[in-house]
């Protein structure tokens, strides 16, 4: 099984207070292993942040990996929870803030070949 380590799958994707998906697994990949995930708050203010990884199913609140973690004004977050987390074909990444247009989110994987 082939594999292209550290492609950016998401790309300075703003947040917003709805979760939204970020990435699903394509059909003609095996899965991914997330490597790196950098969360960046751009506004003045502290901001909360929310990442769900659904391998199957209906989202609902057993999917979040990280729950309302703060992120300081003008800071970032490396969100080591996601390191070395795994998605199958199919699987998807979900995330929201507690505020529109304060924090933007790039993860990179390991995409497997199917």
């Amino acid at each position: 099984m082939a594999t292209s380590p550290l492609q950016p799958i998401v790309f300075n994707q703003g947040l917003t207070t709805a979760w939204s998906t970020l990435y699903t697994v394509p059909a003609d990949k095996g899965g991914i292993g997330i490597d790196v995930v950098v969360l960046n708050n751009y506004t003045a203010t502290s901001q909360d942040f929310s990442i769900r990884l659904v391998q199957s199913g209906t989202p609902n609140d057993l999917n979040e990996v990280i729950s309302q973690s703060n992120i300081r004004a003008k800071s970032n977050s490396l969100a080591p929870a996601m390191i070395g987390q795994a998605l199958v074909t199919g699987g998807i990444i979900q995330a929201k803030a507690s505020a529109d247009s304060s924090i933007n989110i790039n993860i990179t994987a390991t995409i497997i070949d199917s």
